[in-house]
């Protein structure tokens, strides 16, 4: 936790706009603020701005309450660190082992990343972790608490972020293995397959009344996008072609470990003689894997970026898992099983790279690219403007075959050496990344959409030109303000609330500033003109 917070102090304000936006606004809501209005942009659901809205209890200062929801990310995201050692522990590995690897786990690169922005990629992979955990403990024990806490996590799971829908399902299928195999009682699956219908229904109603709430223009139908690429040859190569992406990005982020781990989880769940709930947890791991990277593969409309290839963020709630299970693997595998993993890894990363450039072709290389969307892979090669997929690749796969190599040659020294090793090199990932990929666009953004210089006070209701105005400055004008945003589209001159005291146009820099609003009522005046880089814009406040 003190280690998340050391790299997360800095932190003022929201960046990856408008996810953290949606985020924070649910989060107000949930509090008892106000909702604001992201009409028309992707659903933010509200299962993680439960968690980080007592942020808005203590404050209601914009970068104080940032700075709450950074501390509370780090509280939770701390408890990745214990249940990686249960899991390395189940994994039969010694107590000290296990605690030195659920220690690189939870310094992983980009947990340390997510846990710096209010998303709730800060907390799934401690929820994931968690549930699998928990399905673990009801097929081994027999326990239905187990059973039926994994339904109420998967459901929670729901209300969390759409990746949920497909947890869900994953975990209804095991239900129906779980009955069809005996592996519990009739009325013991009953019982959990009713918590999971139950908490999966309050998710559905928590969901709605957000939604309502936030979005009464409606959202983003990203489903539409669902239905089309997987019932037409062209959207399932997109989609299939995007899903070996986020395998590759996976595999290559966190130095082959979690394509190690990914061979071994497949060798685990095809071998009949693991043990039964092993076996089952290890082909959950999988349908999850596979059905995250090929849903959130057919939802994502084509942007134009190279993030649209390979991409890291929806399948890196499962990093940690199959971190572990690599990890686990390469410590106690024979040196023979050992090469032939390491060897099927590489095989797999070189495929799936092979795969991602016949893909995209040029657009690789011509496309928009952000750090912010590779920052291991931008370490890896120093490359901060493009993607060097081969060089990562190699990169990747020789640090990989380093450290098999120094394991296998001195065991327990060696592996003492090659964690410390991976946790300087973390670290050193998370300094350099939140240094040249963090902080200049939050002091670009904060500075471009920052309404101090316009006064804002802590009354003020703001109504802001939301067609015209760049979406990224009222967007993030959205979080700063404290009692929501009035869309000025849908009222002229006269009509203007009677409540509103500061209103946001967009400007065109070239006619007078007085000219940005023409229809202005009486009593109102410029109180700020701002040229910034993502567009201009004035405010104008009512009286004096």
């Amino acid at each position: 936790m003190c280690v998340r917070l050391l790299f997360a102090e800095y932190r003022t304000a929201p960046i990856l706009i408008p996810d953290e936006t949606g985020y924070l606004l649910a989060a107000r809501l949930l509090a008892g603020g106000a909702a604001g209005n992201l009409s028309g942009w992707s659903f933010y659901q509200p299962g993680y701005p439960l968690l980080i809205s007592p942020a808005y209890w203590l404050s209601d200062d914009p970068v104080t309450v940032y700075h709450l929801v950074v501390a509370i990310n780090s509280l939770i995201g701390a408890a990745l660190l214990p249940l990686a050692h249960v899991a390395l522990r189940r994994l039969k590995l010694p107590r000290a082992h296990a605690y030195l690897l659920a220690t690189v786990t939870a310094l992983l690169p980009s947990v340390l990343f997510y846990s710096q922005f209010a998303m709730a990629d800060a907390v799934l992979p401690v929820v994931m972790l968690g549930w699998l955990l928990l399905i673990h403990s009801w097929i081994a024990g027999g326990r239905p608490g187990y059973g039926a806490a994994a339904s109420a996590v998967a459901a929670y799971c729901y209300c969390v972020h759409s990746r949920g829908a497909i947890i869900v399902l994953v975990h209804a299928g095991l239900l129906a293995a779980a009955l069809w195999r005996r592996w519990a009682s009739r009325r013991d699956t009953a019982v959990i397959a009713g918590t999971l219908v139950a908490a999966s229904a309050a998710a559905w109603a928590l969901n709605g009344w957000a939604r309502s709430q936030i979005y009464p223009g409606g959202v983003n139908p990203l489903g539409d996008f669902v239905s089309r690429r997987l019932t037409s040859p062209d959207g399932l190569g997109w989609t299939l072609g995007l899903a070996t992406g986020k395998i590759w990005y996976l595999i290559v982020s966190t130095v082959g470990v979690a394509g190690v781990g990914l061979v071994a989880v497949g060798v685990l769940a095809a071998r009949r003689s693991t043990p039964v709930a092993m076996r089952a947890t290890a082909s959950v791991m999988l349908a999850a894997i596979t059905g995250i990277a090929v849903a959130s593969s057919a939802a994502v409309p084509d942007e134009g970026a190279v993030a649209n290839f390979a991409y890291g963020r929806y399948l890196g709630c499962l990093a940690p898992v199959l971190f572990i299970a690599g990890a686990a693997f390469a410590v106690r595998a024979t040196r023979r099983a050992a090469v032939q993993v390491v060897l099927a890894t590489a095989a797999l990363a070189l495929v799936t790279g092979g795969i991602v450039c016949l893909h995209a072709g040029d657009r690789l290389s011509r496309s928009f690219f952000t750090a912010l969307e590779f920052p291991e892979i931008c370490f890896f090669t120093w490359s901060w403007g493009s993607l060097k997929l081969w060089s990562a690749t190699c990169v990747a796969l020789l640090l990989l075959a380093l450290s098999g190599a120094v394991i296998a040659k001195w065991r327990r020294g060696g592996l003492l050496i090659v964690a410390a090793a991976f946790i300087a090199f973390a670290l050193a990932d998370t300094i350099v990344v939140a240094n040249r990929v963090v902080r200049p666009p939050e002091r670009m953004l904060w500075s471009a959409a920052s309404l101090a210089p316009a006064g804002l006070r802590a009354q003020d209701r703001v109504a802001v030109n939301y067609p015209d105005l760049p979406w990224r400055i009222w967007v993030a004008q959205a979080f700063q303000v404290r009692t929501g945003l009035v869309p000025i589209d849908r009222f002229r001159g006269a009509t203007l609330p009677p409540d509103v005291t500061l209103v946001v146009v967009p400007w065109d820099g070239v006619l007078p500033p007085e000219f940005s609003w023409p229809t202005a009522p009486a009593g109102w005046h410029l109180v700020s003109v701002r040229r910034t880089y993502t567009g201009d814009w004035v405010a104008w406040r009512r009286g004096r």
